[in-house]
């Protein structure tokens, strides 16, 4: 009995506190869901880049390596021998895939970053700022629900043509 006597009175000051705030609870609420949604997207679109730019990569230096091994000015044993394992070397060697995967992820992850940067703002300032806040919480709505509008129901959105 003296653990619920002890947390109703945390639970109604806690309501009081926020009673006569319920715009500024919405805006940083809205501005955390903001912010991580942003932030997933930015690292799905990150990895997806990264994979097919590592798939286009390893298909061109492949096919140089490939067309590189394949000719030859001297006809030598050795030469072909040496040429061989040069090239499968190259094929297994982690360091290509490295890197270009990390090129791949920060320019998926940057491009989508600085995309939604407007969005980034406006929930930096609902998060730090009173007034402003519930503002740019507000402008963060109002992009919340026509990105729902448009994007998922697909009202108000170009309809496409039928060609037959």
């Amino acid at each position: 009995m003296s653990v619920v006597s002890s947390v109703i009175p945390r639970i109604t000051t806690a309501a009081k506190k926020f009673s006569g705030k319920p715009l500024g609870v919405m805006s940083k609420a809205i501005a955390v869901a903001t912010c991580a949604s942003v932030l997933y997207d930015s690292h799905i679109n990150g990895r997806e880049r990264a994979y097919s730019l590592d798939e286009v990569e390893s298909a061109d230096r492949f096919y140089n390596q490939y067309k590189q091994f394949m000719t030859s000015e001297r006809e030598s044993a050795t030469i072909c021998k040496l040429k061989k394992i040069w090239y499968n070397m190259q094929q297994d060697f982690p360091f290509y895939h490295i890197t270009s995967r990390s090129k791949g992820y920060f320019a998926g992850a940057g491009n989508t970053l600085l995309k939604n940067l407007p969005l980034i703002g406006l929930s930096a300032v609902a998060l730090k700022f009173k007034n402003a806040g519930k503002i740019a919480g507000v402008l963060l709505g109002i992009n919340a629900l026509q990105s729902v509008l448009y994007d998922v129901m697909g009202i108000g959105a170009k309809k496409t043509e039928r060609r037959y």
